[in-house]
């Protein structure tokens, strides 16, 4: 049965437009009401006629360490993994409960608690803004787990990006072409992706035998306007090199607004190579070259894992990581 959004909204008396944004994962919408939206859509919707109701569930926790890239982001990354976890969790039988969670402790040990209450099947750990040292606490966690878009520990299943060979590529592509001062624009915050893409730039310049200068990784900023504001500084005190790669759409979207602003031909004077593909309308005048991470594919593997797991029939803990495609587009001299 299809849940309209004005169900939703009548039956919790809010408004159509509180409802569309909470279910869309935007801004202006309390975590609260989120997850109140979130659970009355799995309500209205579960059980199809003559299954017989759900008893337990599988429950996503997502870390949200408030650096705008599971929520509050320009680009809404989440949604499609959201629909493959509602999908699959449907298939096998159970419902779903979704959870955000930050650094308080009290909070952390709450939804520890509730992950191992009895009617709890399977856990789902969005790590994308976890640091190494958070998961530590989650261990108290006796429920089958797996970890989504990262690589924390031996002690789970972990499916993550090959961020490390995707930009190796990315360079090797731009020294195919010619191109020799490749410079990396990093996102400021510190990832578990991030941290892998900049390795694989490193590894991209060892490779091609390229110098790796102090300023050859430039921290440019977190978000959009701050990007943007960076960069236009940077392109008034440095020359440009013969290519960027970008390391996030945020990057990109942010360097290529200052490159519009001040008229910079791409790839005339400058190659440029981002990550996560943008809508076309966002990149202007060209088509970005761009690396394509597999968001919602990697979701189906982490169902897959939890599916073995929760049945005990796996011995053995696997770390996988998905490849990236390259997208060409007119970006690159």
């Amino acid at each position: 049965m299809k849940v309209k959004s004005v169900d939703i909204a009548r039956k919790l008396n809010l408004s159509k437009a509180t409802v569309s944004l909470a279910l869309n994962n935007r801004p202006g919408v309390s975590e609260k009401t989120k997850e109140k939206v979130q659970k009355c859509l799995i309500e209205m919707g579960g059980a199809e006629t003559g299954r017989p109701a759900v008893k337990q569930m599988i429950k996503i926790i997502i870390i949200n360490n408030h650096l705008g890239l599971i929520q509050n982001s320009e680009l809404d990354l989440w949604t499609d993994v959201f629909s493959v976890f509602d999908r699959e969790i449907r298939r096998l039988g159970y419902s779903l409960g979704l959870t955000y969670v930050g650094q308080d402790q009290r909070e952390v040990q709450q939804v520890i608690k509730e992950a191992n209450e009895e009617n709890v099947a399977g856990v789902i750990l969005d790590a994308t803004e976890m640091r190494p040292e958070e998961i530590e606490p989650f261990r108290g966690i006796k429920k089958p787990m797996v970890i989504y878009d990262n690589d924390l520990s031996e002690e789970y299943h972990c499916i993550a990006v090959d961020g490390v060979t995707a930009i190796r590529n990315v360079v090797d592509l731009l020294v195919a072409r010619g191109c020799r001062d490749i410079k990396y624009l990093a996102n400021k915050v510190d990832i578990y992706n991030f941290r892998q893409r900049r390795a694989g730039y490193r590894a991209g310049l060892r490779k091609n035998r390229l110098e790796l200068r102090e300023d050859s990784i430039y921290p440019i900023g977190e978000r959009i306007e701050d990007i943007y504001e960076n960069m236009k500084h940077y392109l008034d005190h440095h020359r440009l090199p013969d290519a960027f790669i970008m390391e996030n759409y945020q990057v990109s979207m942010g360097v290529m607004r200052a490159f519009r602003e001040r008229k910079i031909a791409v790839p005339q004077e400058v190659s440029l190579v981002g990550v996560d593909e943008l809508p076309d309308y966002l990149t202007g005048d060209f088509l970005l070259t761009t690396v394509r991470v597999e968001h919602a594919e990697r979701a189906r593997a982490v169902m897959m894992f939890l599916e073995q797991e929760m049945k005990g029939a796996l011995s053995a803990k696997f770390k996988i990581y998905s490849n990236c495609d390259l997208i060409p587009g007119n970006s690159v001299r």
